[in-house]
């Protein structure tokens, strides 16, 4: 039995050092970290029992370049093994275990979504993964420090982001895509809260592109200038869909590649089985969004099920498009609503809502 960590909201202390956030993080989720970090490594050598031997070797790979990209969140990653009574390599694990070269997850799923209406720019996504990673889900408060402004980051106890906003009404969001060009490079996650320092679309953008990368992944940037979504590989990354700002209407994505040097090197093999069902339920539904409780229903939403949107699909053999929660983003208002579960489906569902409150946030709920 996994232990429920009932979606903690982890509260990093202003003036501390990144290693000691993450000592604090380990420290208090030291029987879960180790709890999911077992599941996930777990579920790596059922897909690809030779890849024990080479494990500690790549994760390590990784590790340093993850060090060289983001000293400070490598610093955060360490404390986070020392608090768990973890080895590096085990974080890593944790962390990055979709990027693993010779690693297939047909069903990680996600959805992300941006849109604009004459007065909203919202911006969000589900978080679709291995159903045992729901009770591990968390909330970071990371503060403002002298390189960033304060964020919201939704995450995995032992991980330092899924997915996050900013103080400065600034979103990334991920969702994976398969390509057959991995290579060892850096940790995804520490991708993520690099480019969530960034203050401009154009800087988040810059970010990405020029990440040495381990596999591909679609990222959506937005803020109140606008939104895209970039599908970044080790070799080639694209611009996918935009929106400038003053524009209004809907840009998507779900599992599939669909820029055109990149959909060359997709591994339709492992391509998530609800991706386009998804695709085509948010090309019918997203006209509909007028406001930010709306654009959660969306995303909440169970048409179709169990291929909806809120993924419940699962299919022995391969792992499952489970949605495991999510968040939403009013850019203009600076409205955050972060979620872990189905409002639905889950006896245990969990929300948090925030406001921007001068140059941090306000927890209403």
């Amino acid at each position: 039995m996994s232990t429920n960590c009932n979606f903690p909201y982890i509260q990093y202390q202003a003036g501390k050092t990144s290693y000691d956030w993450g000592l604090y993080h380990g420290e208090e989720f030291r029987s879960a970290i180790g709890e999911l970090t077992e599941i996930r490594r777990n579920l790596m050598l059922a897909k690809n029992p030779k890849l024990a031997s080479k494990l500690d070797e790549l994760a390590m790979e990784q590790f340093e370049f993850s060090r060289k990209f983001a000293p400070n969140l490598a610093k955060e990653i360490e404390g986070i093994a020392k608090g768990a009574g973890l080895s590096i390599s085990d974080l890593v694990v944790l962390n990055n275990y979709t990027d693993f070269r010779d690693i297939i997850l047909p069903e990680e799923g996600c959805s992300t979504v941006h849109i604009q209406t004459p007065s909203e720019v919202l911006a969000g996504q589900t978080w679709d993964m291995h159903r045992s990673a729901k009770n591990y889900m968390c909330l970071i408060h990371v503060p403002k420090t002298n390189e960033h402004t304060a964020q919201l980051v939704l995450s995995l106890v032992g991980c330092v982001g899924l997915m996050g906003v900013t103080t400065d009404n600034t979103l990334i969001g991920v969702n994976n895509i398969n390509t057959t060009n991995a290579k060892t490079g850096l940790i995804w996650p520490v991708l993520v809260r690099k480019t969530l320092e960034q203050k401009s679309l154009g800087l988040m953008r810059s970010t990405l592109l020029n990440a040495p990368v381990t596999s591909g992944h679609n990222y959506i940037i937005a803020s109140p200038e606008g939104g895209e979504h970039l599908e970044i590989t080790p070799t080639v990354s694209e611009k996918v869909s935009a929106l400038q700002q003053g524009q209004v209407g809907s840009i998507f994505h779900t599992n599939h590649c669909v820029g055109y040097e990149v959909e060359k090197l997709e591994d339709k093999t492992s391509m998530s089985s609800t991706t386009f069902n998804r695709w085509k339920l948010l090309s019918d539904k997203t006209f509909l969004v007028g406001d930010l409780e709306d654009f959660k229903n969306l995303l909440t939403d169970h048409d179709e099920f169990p291929k909806s949107i809120c993924s419940h699909f699962e299919n022995g053999a391969q792992d499952p498009s489970f949605t495991c929660g999510g968040g939403v983003s009013d850019l203009k208002r600076g409205h955050h609503i972060f979620w872990r579960g189905c409002p639905a489906h889950d006896s245990d569902y969990r929300e948090f809502e925030f406001f921007l409150d001068g140059l941090d946030f306000k927890k209403v709920k």
